[in-house]
């Protein structure tokens, strides 16, 4: 019978694996998703605990390196959070019958896995959401298009991407996974909230039709881009990142899961193929790269990862560049977040009524270009496709 540890990252990997189907993920009252156990229907096998990632160690990658790219087509760089890779390597795999599995929005913007199997449907995947996805049955599927032969591009962040890895038990050569440079999962309750405070403050309570949390309407180097909620009509609000109250919370580590303080996925080697994010610090490493229209780092850890990469590059501006002066200013690829001290009284709190008050009681405003400078620095480690 599964124990839920306190640092569970949500995976799903033991609800997928259960043989009675007797665990279902239910919504603590911080927002989170854990796993339950029926336990009249337990049999006690103890499959679950064999695919906990906290318990089962999975080998990783040993011959990882780092690159600065940007998409060479605009379209695909403006909708990306950062460099526009993820769509070409989504694009290889759909080109060969594959299927792409990643996180999406739905119509009330909650965040889940979907799978995708036209080329013109993977812009629903691109950009930053800045919540844990809802993985549903997506591991099953994934089995399931792989023993049908199929190509298969899985993106998550990092703990989804081990669960999977585990989930799956063997290796399979036409999966190719990509995780991301992870700051850390904001609860879906405080997501939520943001979006029905928003709405309140700038349409009547009428959701948007596109939230672009990683707007380069205003730029993209260092940190200089805005959170865009799209309401039709040409009515658009946009905060600058370092005003934006949910932004700041999420930098902050005031709304992550408990499980980011402890994230056993960090390291350069990982178990997927790629690892891609925002190039933070481009614009001081390598000044004639950047644009201010985004860069993307890519972690290559596998040779799979490195055979993609050849037929990809002719798409993309690529350099290689140093490990070191890479994770220089992108440290969330081997630092877990630090817990913020008031954490369980933040999400107690909020509300979409008092949540900008709730966030600047936390946050307070006065040293307002000490605050932003903080920001920055803190936003440097969060890193997107």
């Amino acid at each position: 019978m599964i124990s839920v540890p306190v640092n569970c990252m949500g995976c799903t990997a033991c609800v997928v694996s259960c043989p009675k189907q007797c665990i279902k993920m239910r919504k603590l009252i911080k927002g989170f998703l854990y796993p339950s156990v029926v336990q009249n229907n337990c049999i006690n096998c103890g499959i679950c605990e064999k695919v906990c990632p906290l318990i089962s160690k999975i080998e990783t990658h040993h011959e990882t390196k780092v690159f600065a790219m940007k998409n060479k087509k605009a379209s695909e760089r403006t909708n990306s959070a950062s460099g526009g890779i993820f769509p070409l390597i989504a694009q290889f795999v759909i080109k060969k019958k594959g299927v792409v599995f990643g996180a999406a929005y739905d119509q009330e913007f909650e965040v889940r896995h979907i799978k995708v199997e036209k080329e013109e449907d993977i812009a629903k995947l691109q950009s930053a959401k800045y919540t844990q996805s809802i993985m549903g049955n997506t591991f099953v599927e994934v089995g399931k298009a792989l023993s049908e032969n199929r190509w298969v591009v899985f993106s998550g962040t990092p703990c989804q991407c081990i669960g999977l890895k585990i989930f799956l038990k063997k290796e399979y050569d036409k999966l190719i996974i990509v995780d991301l440079v992870c700051h850390g999962v904001p609860s879906p309750k405080v997501w939520r909230t943001y979006i029905k405070w928003r709405s309140n403050q700038e349409n009547d309570g009428k959701l948007p039709e596109h939230i672009n949390m990683r707007s380069k309407y205003s730029g993209w180097s260092k940190y200089s881009y805005s959170t865009e909620f799209d309401y039709g009509n040409g009515n658009i609000s946009r905060f600058p990142n370092g005003q934006d109250p949910f932004m700041k919370a999420f930098v902050g580590n005031i709304c992550l899961r408990k499980s980011c303080s402890q994230c056993p996925a960090k390291g350069i080697e990982r178990c997927s193929d790629f690892t891609l994010g925002d190039y933070w610090g481009v614009w001081n490493q390598h000044p004639e790269f950047d644009d201010n229209k985004g860069t993307s780092i890519v972690f290559t850890h596998s040779k799979k990862a490195i055979e993609i990469l050849n037929e990809i590059k002719s798409q993309a501006e690529c350099i290689k560049v140093d490990m070191e002066e890479a994770i220089k200013e992108n440290s969330s690829m081997i630092v877990s977040s630090q817990e913020h001290p008031k954490r369980d009284e933040f999400l107690k709190e909020i509300t979409y009524e008092n949540f900008d008050k709730v966030v600047d009681k936390y946050f307070p405003k006065p040293n307002e270009s000490g605050l932003f400078k903080r920001v920055k620095g803190k936003l440097g480690r969060i890193l997107k496709r």
